[in-house]
């Protein structure tokens, strides 16, 4: 399995990066809707807990990234992460589609990121 990370990502990454502390992992958040079947979301993940469940590793082309290994059959052999500038959203893709049209990069806080309360807290510092 390989993820394909492309430049354009790997910027909103970084930008990421820049404004929270922690280790990028992809993370599939399932908690949400009810308990049955395929019902949750990839999103990207800057943490600096530890989480039992991410017990896995995925080749990429930024190197290998944690994730929860059972989340893995959930994703197809090659898949690419790409940022739509104009919808300024990260696109998940696989062989057989589109897997997550809007993924999210959050904190240890469950918070986007690029929200505007993270945005306003990293104003407030400088």
């Amino acid at each position: 399995m390989f993820l394909e990370i492309t430049e354009s990502a790997k910027e909103r990454i970084s930008l990421a990066k820049e404004r929270v502390v922690g280790k990028l992992i992809i993370y599939y958040e399932s908690r949400i809707g009810c308990v049955c079947g395929n019902n949750g979301i990839f999103l990207l993940k800057i943490t600096e807990k530890e989480d039992p469940e991410v017990d896995s590793l995925i080749k990429t082309s930024i190197g290998d990234l944690p994730i929860q290994g059972w989340s893995l059959h959930f994703l197809d052999e090659n898949i690419k992460l790409d940022f739509d500038e104009n919808k300024h959203a990260l696109i998940l893709r696989g062989e057989s589609g589109l897997i997550n049209a809007n993924v999210l990069i959050i904190a240890d806080s469950g918070m986007s990121v690029f929200s505007t309360s993270s945005v306003k807290k990293e104003e407030e510092n400088h």
